[in-house]
């Protein structure tokens, strides 16, 4: 069903995802902005660091300006762009899908409900990821978790466990351990909580993924923010999975009540080992000085929670200081997290 493929974003995730596709063998083009980037996989191939050892795939690369020459549709895209660019990069590559092809959102934030207003419900599908990755030169993303994780989630917007989403699974079993489910929505808001902890909270202090869930006063704050993602999405109506394996509820239990917030504590320390000295994509960002996905994730529980009437301070607290971050009015300092204490 799905012969030729495309990685529309050749970064961290989307740089993984082709060169493993690649090195299996599939008809992948990789299509990327970043000419530098292009220019080195063409010339020496796209090398993937991983825990388990490196690997170089030969793959074809072409820039986005190269795209209209480009004569046979694809039937797969993966989008691995950021957030703010989801829109136009769906109009970009719509001319160049096949009528029955899909798209596929393999990014940060609940993207696709951007993608499926323009390309359509039934050509559009959610990947949920869990793999970690980071990427700083041309050419060679660093795969950060191991090769035994959950690497991703697939599924289809209206739930149904389709023929497609099995064999999308299939594909990037190649990459990861991958599975199907029929709650995109529930493992969507998970992992939206996950990003909305995780990535503003390091962007603001510097500090890894691990390090966030064990430095005190830090990891409070991350619990008061994921709380506050558990509330607007349950009010929304969603079912959402557990996040960081542990049940979405303990998050808002955890936020009322000490004895259930050091019980968590405890939990996300234990579960840091797993995490690496990996950095998120926000610090990557900030490191780089790129726009940030902030209003994709805290800034956008903050608008769905305004929506439904459900308060959101620390969400709109860090999406705030994110942006100070962006313009330069702020550095990444550990004692940064001392500007959400009035949110507590």
């Amino acid at each position: 069903m799905f012969d030729r493929i495309a990685v529309l974003g050749v970064g961290a995730i989307g740089g993984v995802i082709g060169g493993y596709l690649a090195r299996a063998g599939r008809d992948v083009t990789l299509i990327d902005q970043w000419g530098a980037n292009v220019e080195a996989i063409r010339e020496r191939g796209l090398t993937v660091s991983t825990q388990e050892g490196d690997f170089t795939a030969a793959a074809n690369a072409v820039h986005l300006g190269e795209v209209c020459s480009i004569s046979q549709p694809f039937d797969l895209v993966f989008l691995a762009m950021k957030s703010y660019d989801t829109e136009w990069a769906t109009h970009f590559i719509l001319p160049h899908l096949a009528g029955n092809g899909v798209i596929v959102s393999a990014q940060n934030g609940i993207n696709d409900e951007r993608i499926a207003p323009i390309a359509g419900w039934s050509r559009t599908l959610g990947c949920v990821i869990t793999l970690g990755a980071s990427m700083y030169e041309p050419a060679n993303p660093i795969r950060t978790s191991l090769a035994d994780r959950l690497a991703f989630t697939i599924g289809e917007p209206s739930g149904v466990q389709s023929n497609r989403a099995r064999e999308i699974a299939d594909m990037l079993s190649a990459v990861g351990p991958t599975k199907v489910t029929s709650n995109l929505w529930g493992q969507r808001w998970a992992k939206l909580a996950v990003n909305s902890m995780a990535n503003p909270i390091c962007a603001l202090t510097g500090l890894s993924s691990a390090a966030s869930r064990e430095t005190p006063g830090v990891v409070d704050v991350t619990i008061a923010i994921g709380a506050e993602v558990v509330r607007v999405g349950t009010a929304l109506g969603v079912s959402i999975e557990p996040i960081n394996s542990v049940p979405a509820r303990q998050y808002v239990e955890a936020a009322e009540d000490a004895t259930a917030l050091e019980d968590l504590k405890s939990q996300l320390a234990e579960t840091a080992r797993e995490l690496g000295a990996g950095r998120p994509s926000m610090l990557q960002d900030v490191m780089k000085g790129r726009r940030t996905e902030i209003e994709y994730l805290d800034g956008y529980v903050s608008d769905r929670g305004r929506q439904v009437g459900i308060p959101t301070p620390a969400c709109d607290r860090i999406t705030e200081l994110i942006e100070r971050v962006e313009r330069g009015g702020l550095t990444s300092e550990a004692d940064n997290i001392q500007l959400m204490s009035d949110f507590m």
